[in-house]
């Protein structure tokens, strides 16, 4: 008679531990990108905001110019892969922030891979001037709010194919290598592509835009996107 309650508690105890390890708080991951440990996660939640701009190794530079005028920019360095599968983010994911008040730029950049397939982020995504120096790739994800990848920089052809962009995305001043995929991806909302440049190839197989899209003076192969686009 005593079995039954021993199993109980043990089912109880095995049940906790897996909900417990479905969660993961953002600082963790940032702390194992400070201690140089690469990052792997399938099928977990995020809880909090990840500040990739917040690292150890961040410097400040003066910048000059149409950067951020007299202003401070900050960089962070991703130094590990990060590899994400099937996880959802419930707080800001954050590459990029720019504070209004004191003119400060927060910036983080990616030495090695980057891949987040089949994610959701729930809240804002922000990858403004980062650049990717390894593989880049968000296929099959889901992004809930405006996706911010302007004037980001690729050295490989990033890979959007089936993602959802369900509130826009802007791509404006974003320069991609060859080999960059948005094969069936949707975009609901503004699909910005203002002064992109794209290379050929490009597989822009099945991709849908559901709301407004901007591709004035988009080029590919420093010609017209638009007529381009009327070939396929």
């Amino acid at each position: 008679m005593k079995t039954r309650p021993i199993i109980l508690l043990l089912f109880f105890a095995v049940a906790t531990t897996t909900l417990a390890q479905n969660k993961i708080k953002a600082n963790d991951i940032i702390k194992q990108i400070n201690a140089g440990k690469s990052v792997e996660y399938s099928k977990v939640e995020i809880e909090g905001d990840l500040d990739l701009t917040d690292l150890e190794n961040r410097r400040v530079k003066r910048s000059s110019g149409w950067f951020n005028g007299n202003g401070d920019e900050f960089e962070s360095s991703v130094e590990v892969s990060l590899k994400f599968t099937d996880c959802t983010f419930l707080g800001n994911v954050l590459a990029y922030y720019h504070i209004e008040r004191s003119n400060e730029t927060y910036v983080a950049h990616f030495e090695k891979d980057v891949v987040f397939r089949n994610c959701v982020f729930k809240i804002a995504s922000e990858f403004k001037y980062s650049e990717f120096n390894g593989i880049a790739s968000f296929e099959g994800s889901m992004f809930n709010e405006p996706a911010n990848f302007k004037y980001a920089e690729f050295s490989n052809g990033p890979n959007f194919a089936r993602v959802k962009f369900e509130d826009g995305a802007d791509f404006k001043y974003t320069e991609f290598p060859r080999e960059t995929s948005f094969e069936k991806a949707t975009f609901r909302g503004l699909a910005n592509f203002k002064y992109t440049k794209f290379r050929s190839p490009l597989n822009m197989e099945g991709v849908a835009f559901r709301g407004n899209e901007d591709f004035n003076y988009t080029k590919i192969d420093g010609r017209d996107f638009t007529s381009y686009l009327l070939t396929k």
